[in-house]
């Protein structure tokens, strides 16, 4: 054969692999690696390429396999053990997630590559295959045990039998739970949401609900946006959620109404938080301490202006805005995304 073949990286896995995490990452820096600070490279996890970018707070699991010839990985993306990534190209946006055992590779050409947006996630045992171009864009998520292929062939084209290879789009805001297939060439607009066990072998337009096998769009002009109030009961209703669930981890939660929202005063596990909810943008009283300041709706420069008079962490959930990190910013975070509600980083 002319052209070699990678195979898994024995070597690589077993002289530097198996190394900590710190000797890893002087090791990488020698050969060229950009490395942000707070990044962590697991036993058994390698990252091979010839320009290769990872920044500030990634976390790659435990034998887990990152190779291509060009590779960034934004600021606090994780990927979790034992997952393959192999291929051209590949960029990961920040706040994505790939979860444990998930292949992401086979036939490779020179347009290999895969892009994922910002806090998309694929999750266990999806197999990816960016033969051509994935794009998947941002706050998407694709469910466990999900197919993607960009080459479709077996049978002889000098027969008759069908061959073809074409990219991979997925818009903004687009769910795909468990067990899709997706064919090569497809393209699926912003906020599709497509039902489980279907097969897509054609185009679905925004905003659409589509299942089936193949798939058939359902309902177009999807979802029905809530009124405010409905919004108000869905807000109250997370945040009791989240305060059940941090009383089921151990803390105590004291909460008190303030003007246009409350104040809530978590302790427990040696540590202690305060948590202010406002459906204004006004708020005066000095804070310290590891506080997160959520607003209803606040814009960019409200949300910074905030967060330069000391809150560890400021929220805007209309705005899906965020600014800061702290403990239980980062807990209020990932609480809300179970809901669907993922903040973009102003800082």
């Amino acid at each position: 054969m002319l052209v070699k073949k990678e195979r898994i990286p024995v070597m690589h896995i077993v002289l530097i692999g198996m190394l900590p995490s710190f000797l890893k990452k002087m090791i990488y820096r020698f050969r060229g690696y950009k490395i942000g600070k707070n990044v962590s490279i697991s036993l058994g996890a390698v990252v091979i390429g010839k320009k290769v970018s990872i920044n500030d707070g990634v976390k790659i699991g435990f034998f887990t396999i990152v190779r291509g010839k060009e590779i960034t990985i934004e600021r606090f993306v994780k990927i979790g053990a034992m997952s393959v990534i192999d291929t051209e190209k590949i960029f990961i946006d920040e706040d994505a997630r790939i979860n444990e055992q998930v292949y992401i590779g086979g036939m490779k050409t020179p347009q290999s590559s895969l892009h994922l947006g910002k806090r998309t996630i694929i999750m266990q045992m999806s197999y990816i295959n960016p033969t051509l171009p994935i794009t998947i864009g941002d706050d998407s998520g694709i469910g466990g045990h999900c197919l993607f292929f960009t080459h479709g062939s077996w049978n002889s084209q000098l027969e008759g039998f069908p061959v073809k290879f074409a990219p991979i789009t997925l818009g903004k805001k687009v769910w795909l739970p468990w067990r899709v297939f997706v064919m090569p060439g497809v393209n699926i607009g912003d906020e599709c949401v497509i039902g489980a066990n279907s097969l897509i072998t054609s185009d679905i337009p925004a905003n659409s609900l589509a299942a089936g096998n193949p798939a058939k769009v359902l309902k177009e002009n999807f979802p029905k946006r809530p009124d405010e109030s409905s919004k108000s009961a869905m807000i109250a209703n997370i945040f009791s959620d989240f305060f059940e669930y941090l009383e089921y981890c151990g803390f105590h939660i004291t909460t008190n109404n303030i003007p246009n929202g409350f104040k809530a005063t978590v302790t427990g596990n040696e540590k202690s938080s305060t948590i202010i909810y406002i459906t204004n943008t006004s708020y005066q009283e000095k804070v310290s301490g590891d506080t997160v300041l959520i607003c209803r709706d606040a814009d960019a420069s409200t949300v910074n202006k905030f967060r330069k008079e000391n809150f560890h962490t400021v929220i805007s959930i209309n705005n899906n805005l965020r600014s800061g990190t702290g403990d239980a910013g980062e807990e209020i975070a990932a609480f809300f995304s179970r809901y669907g509600v993922r903040f973009s980083r102003l800082d």
